[in-house]
């Protein structure tokens, strides 16, 4: 059976000098049928468009950083995480060859971020500090995995994959979308009123989650119903690349 090639932006850590990424994503991609490849997070954009050429789908995952807030035109907040420009640049290049060539795309966490910044939008650089009667959305040391209740738009893609329109979700940021960029819309909030999801406004593929389903697909029908849509998405670009050439 054929198998769309998914790219995946790696991790860098610079204590160990790892570089790999977070099993669970590598996991869900097999599972729903595509091959994931790592791409290594190295500022070279040439690298990175050596790999992009044989990929048929972009899932961008989480990371324990944030986006330099000088991509949206805003000064650091205080409370702004530690910045990884390779990931930020690695990201973009990978969104840009998506668009000239109508790619699906999932953008999971920092993921959804990165896109919704490629696309001209701006981000909350700190929920606790700039949302008013926030929830908890990130995880703790002394507590329990954050979980909230999401409201989904009526109409939307996210909504049809999860068959309701309220879900329950994992949560572990400190960050999310502010206004959404072009050819964006959101279509998922929380209670608080964060945005939970954007999605692309043209009728490609292209979702962004704040939480993370690649933690709960074997569990939760709606993650594996984000994971199987986007890779058909993938494969329907995989066959049509094939018949091309």
């Amino acid at each position: 059976m054929a198998k769309p090639w998914i790219g995946i932006p790696t991790r860098y850590h610079e204590k160990t000098e790892y570089i790999g990424q977070i099993r669970h994503y590598v996991d869900a991609v097999l599972w729903a049928g595509g091959l994931p490849l790592l791409i290594p997070c190295l500022g070279d954009c040439e690298i990175v468009h050596d790999y992009i050429k044989r990929v048929h789908g972009i899932l961008l995952p989480g990371s324990p950083t944030d986006i330099d807030p000088a991509h949206y035109g805003a000064a650091r907040h205080d409370k702004l995480g530690r910045l990884f420009p390779e990931r930020d640049d690695t990201d973009f290049t990978l969104l840009e060859h998506a668009d000239r060539k109508a790619l699906p795309v999932l953008g999971i966490c920092f993921g959804v971020q990165s896109l919704n910044v490629h696309r001209g939008g701006t981000l909350v650089q700190d929920i606790p500090s700039l949302v008013s009667g926030p929830l908890i959305h990130d995880e703790e040391n002394d507590r329990p995995p954050a979980r909230h209740h999401v409201r989904l738009d009526e109409g939307s893609l996210i909504a049809r994959l999860a068959g309701r329109s309220e879900v329950e979700v994992n949560s572990s940021h400190h960050q999310a979308v502010e206004t959404p960029g072009r050819n964006l819309r959101a279509v998922a909030f929380a209670p608080d009123g964060v945005i939970e999801a954007i999605e692309d406004t043209t009728g490609r593929f292209i979702i962004g989650v704040q939480w993370h389903p690649e933690r709960e697909w074997k569990k939760d029908p709606f993650s594996k119903a984000l994971f199987t849509s986007f890779i058909e998405q993938a494969l329907v670009r995989y066959n049509n690349s094939n018949f091309n050439e």
